[in-house]
């Protein structure tokens, strides 16, 4: 049950980026807690939904090609969300 929140959570986080655009979002106000952060991102970074930047002293997150068409997939009824 547990992944499936996991999952709801990515979710939200993809179709955040997907309203930023170019613009993306700082990774703290996606995920506040420094620890999560680190954890979420690394994992939607590996499976290449995601594109980090540092930039100064913050760091800015866009999402992929990958990440639109997973996005799109969801939004198009391909796949429901689990409860």
């Amino acid at each position: 049950m547990q992944n499936h929140k996991l999952l709801n959570a990515h979710i939200r986080i993809l179709r955040k980026l997907e309203k930023a655009g170019e613009d993306g979002v700082v990774a703290s106000e996606l995920v506040p807690e420094r620890s999560y952060r680190e954890f979420v991102l690394r994992y939607l970074c590996i499976h290449g939904l995601i594109e980090r930047q540092k930039r100064f002293r913050g760091e800015r997150v866009f999402i992929t090609e990958k990440g639109l068409s997973l996005i799109y997939k969801f939004n198009n009824g391909h796949e429901e969300l689990p409860d």
